[in-house]
């Protein structure tokens, strides 16, 4: 019993006794006054309340502040020998980059060859335009391998440069004679690769009906194919240039989304993913009304939908070679001009350059230091040197394709 029950009970038995004792009745027999103490007791202890125990104090855990993961930076020089230079990712098998590039010929047009295959797996895909508002993709692998890449399609001007600069190894289907006089002449015939009864592994053909949609490469097999070509070199190339930081460069604006326009019927559009900090690709749909839409563009080998850490947007000089539209002169090397950089949900304003001839293009900032990509996969599409790129609503960019002969 508590000391505040103890005392509640001593002043009912005081109060009890002072009564009898005072009464001016007759006195009580003992009996009566142990019935009377009897029931004052009983009737007090029911009326105490029960004791509410005071709770222990327990002291709330102070939360663990999360630790800021520290940023991860490589280049544009000095590549650790497990670090694609060309991502800025680590490698499982550091032996994989002792080769040069494979670099694919992959075809938009027609768009039976849709989806993609291999765009996924590519550390680099460089997109320009063809002619007749149509677009072509040149696919980089270096840091891992595909082992389905197309369809396959003809070589361009072009290409000769992006190979060269990359030091890579050119797989297409064959060329038109002027372009593929030109691309031999400055890659070699070792590193030109075309694809023909012979050259299955590397390059086969799959006999899907339309021969425009069925030629496809092993990124694997073809650096095997051209390693046993006689004279092939195909050691580890010095690929410096690029810079890589996982934070962002200061002063970004706002872009949740961006579009390449083409044509009406031709588009690449880019959509920030936050979770992932990744652009998630869309392309054009046609229904049987002509009206275009857009939907996600998947990898055919996964059917996963396009997920790139950069978008560059970079403006060069076409020159139009022919009256048709179809041949044109876009050189980068020794050359320069801006650019966009859409990385983390932002755009940033730039400058590209061709530094050298036989290394990567490199990107810089305003103040000419290096303007650093997001560790990851970068899409670069070269567009015309008078396109024009806008903000149509708030965080939204568009570029719209222009070179002298073609407005889209």
């Amino acid at each position: 019993m508590s000391h505040k029950n103890t005392l509640v009970l001593t002043v009912s038995l005081i109060m009890i006794l002072s009564l009898v004792l005072t009464s001016c009745q007759t006195p009580l027999s003992t009996e009566q006054i142990k019935e009377t103490m009897n029931a004052a007791v009983n009737q007090t202890m029911t009326a105490m309340p029960t004791a509410t125990q005071i709770p222990t104090a327990t002291s709330t855990p102070t939360p663990a502040a999360t630790p800021t993961p520290e940023p991860v930076q490589y280049g544009p020089t000095n590549f650790p020998d497990n670090v694609d230079p060309l991502t800025g990712l680590t490698v499982a098998d550091p032996s994989i980059l002792n080769r040069r590039p494979l670099m694919v010929k992959v075809s938009n047009f027609p768009k039976e060859g849709r989806p993609h295959a291999g765009l996924s797996s590519a550390d680099i895909v460089f997109s320009y335009y063809t002619g007749q508002y149509e677009s072509r993709y040149l696919a980089l692998y270096y840091g891992q391998d595909s082992t389905q890449v197309g369809p396959i399609r003809s070589g361009r001007y072009i290409d000769r440069w992006l190979v060269y600069m990359y030091q890579g190894v050119l797989g297409l289907m064959y060329a038109f004679p002027p372009e593929w006089s030109a691309i031999v002449g400055q890659l070699g015939s070792s590193r030109t690769v075309s694809g023909g009864p012979n050259t299955c592994p590397a390059i086969c053909n799959l006999n899907l009906g339309i021969s425009e949609v069925s030629w496809f490469a092993n990124t694997a097999e073809l650096s095997s194919y051209y390693a046993a070509l006689s004279g092939a070199d195909n050691s580890k190339p010095n690929l410096d240039g690029m810079a890589f930081n996982t934070l962002p460069p200061a002063n970004g604006a706002t872009a949740n989304e961006v579009t390449v326009q083409y044509s009406n019927a031709n588009l690449e559009n880019w959509k920030y993913d936050s979770a992932t900090k990744k652009y998630l690709r869309y392309i054009d749909s046609e229904d049987a009304d002509g009206n275009i839409s857009l939907i996600p563009l998947v990898d055919r080998d996964n059917n996963e939908q396009l997920a790139f850490s950069n978008v560059i947007v970079i403006w060069a000089h076409y020159e139009t070679l022919n009256h048709i539209d179809t041949m044109h002169e876009v050189k980068l090397p020794g050359n320069s001009g801006p650019m966009l950089l859409f990385r983390d949900g932002q755009v940033f304003e730039g400058k590209w350059k061709g530094v050298k001839t036989d290394g990567p293009i490199q990107f810089f900032d305003k103040d000419n230091n290096p303007l650093e990509l997001q560790p990851g996969n970068s899409w670069i599409t070269v567009v015309g040197d008078i396109s024009q790129s806008k903000e149509i609503q708030p965080g939204v960019f568009q570029v719209i394709f222009y070179t002298e002969s073609y407005q889209g």
